[in-house]
């Protein structure tokens, strides 16, 4: 990949995937991402994630903003930036936040389309409400037009992801509805709260900065599918292997191919957790992340066969029964047939 090539849409070729090939080849250099008004800069140092900054926040807050994006672009400077290491998780672990985060919000997003629209009750005056959680509750006594959602997570003091999904739920039940302006009376805050402060810019990110992303770089029409939040949990203790300077012969390693290769091994694993119990989950995800490292080795559709077969064998080896491996199976090679 060279200078100027890398480029594409949050939608068309989610950026997680794009990070994930250039880190591969252990370059340097920095993704330049545009939302509208908003912008950010994510760096890297040797193939590895070190500092991400938008016009507000910036280390790992800036790269999971940016997993809300939906509509962003992005494309990516060579070159080595001297920056302040502000993410020191793995690539891996940061990765798949950004999907998971990415899939939350494709579905909030049909219900909550801006973290700039105002939430508003309703609930008549003194209406006491039903099904709600804790944090629910404390929202809906914090929902009178004036604060936008953005906004409602600073209050309480929450990631704006875990609010808009509150929020869904009360949307979806009936108890709120979302308006474009600002027009109910500021609330009187619980005594367990601070006021809400001026969100700072960590680092301004000037609009001159971001360059125009030049033509060519191909982009992929398949995304991936989510990976629960789980799979963090083990992301950070499973090396990433990087692939030699020189791939052995007949590798696969056009980016558009690995990148399609990945996401079908993402459906392997996620129908295979969708037949499978919970406790076997991780299973599934050690399997999917080794296949991931062999196909980004160059191993082709070798590998997602052999992560296929592989599941299979884990669980009858784990004492699952025989009718559920038969599913499993016969999910596993429908995959296949399409």
């Amino acid at each position: 990949m060279s200078q100027g090539l890398i480029q594409g849409s949050m939608r068309e070729a989610p950026l997680p995937d794009i990070i994930q090939l250039v880190s591969q080849g252990g370059k340097s250099g920095c993704f330049h991402v545009v939302d509208d008004l908003k912008r950010a800069k994510i760096y890297l140092k040797d193939g590895k994630l070190v500092h991400a900054v938008t016009n507000s926040v910036q280390g790992l807050d800036a790269v999971y903003e940016v997993a809300l994006w939906l509509d962003g672009s992005y494309h990516f400077e060579d070159g080595t930036f001297d920056v302040a290491v502000s993410i020191t998780k793995s690539n891996a672990a940061v990765l798949m936040e950004m999907h998971r985060r990415m899939d939350e919000w494709r579905i909030i997003s049909q219900k909550i389309s801006s973290l700039d629209l105002y939430p508003f009750s309703n609930l008549l005056p003194g209406e006491t409400p039903h099904g709600v959680n804790p944090r629910q509750a404390k929202l809906l006594s914090l929902i009178t037009g004036w604060y936008t959602v953005a906004e409602l997570g600073s209050v309480i003091q929450k990631p704006v992801l875990t609010v808009a999904k509150d929020l869904y739920d009360l949307v979806m039940t009936g108890k709120i509805v979302l308006k474009g302006m600002r027009s109910g009376k500021k609330p009187d805050l619980p005594s367990d709260l601070e006021p809400l402060q001026p969100v700072q810019a960590a680092e301004p990110v000037a609009m001159s900065s971001i360059r125009t992303p030049p033509q060519g770089f191909p982009v992929v029409t398949e995304r991936l599918d989510p990976i629960p939040e789980a799979a963090a949990s083990f992301a950070a203790r499973v090396p990433v292997t990087v692939p030699a300077a020189l791939p052995p012969s007949g590798a696969v390693t056009d980016p558009v191919k690995i990148t399609k290769l990945n996401a079908f091994a993402q459906r392997i694993a996620t129908t295979a957790r969708g037949v499978l119990p919970f406790e076997h989950h991780e299973m599934v995800n050690t399997l999917l992340v080794e296949a991931t490292q062999r196909v980004n080795a160059g191993d082709g559709p070798e590998a997602v066969k052999t992560l296929a077969l592989s599941i299979s064998r884990s669980a009858v080896d784990a004492g699952c029964d025989a009718d559920m491996v038969k599913n499993l199976n016969a999910q596993l090679k429908a995959l296949f047939s399409r």
